[in-house]
């Protein structure tokens, strides 16, 4: 049983000695220095700048929003867990997990 898997982890660290290393383009440095050294920027289009900020202020407001309702909703909730509370005269001696 020892040998069998002494052979198998052989065969694994093996297995990468006839893996070649990976070809790169010989010019591929020389093209990445020219553009960067040609001065041209690519900038994005002011309809897609603008697009963007409308978006993202539209997902602050709307989050803004849900956040404020569900704070008045909570507040509301309490209250009415209260309220049905003392109307059904119930009485909760959980003080590990509920705070009044």
């Amino acid at each position: 049983m020892e040998m069998n898997k002494e052979k198998w982890i052989n065969e694994v660290i093996n297995s990468l000695d006839d893996v070649k290393s990976a070809e790169v383009n010989p010019f591929l440095y020389t093209k990445i220095l020219q553009k960067i050294s040609s001065g041209n920027s690519e900038y994005a289009p002011m309809k897609l700048v603008w697009l963007a900020a409308a978006s993202f202020a539209l997902l602050l407001l709307l989050n803004f929003k849900v956040i404020k309702t569900s704070t008045s909703s909570s507040k509301n909730t309490k209250t009415e867990v209260l309220t049905l509370e003392s109307s059904y005269q119930l009485f909760n001696e959980n003080t590990l997990n509920y705070n009044q």
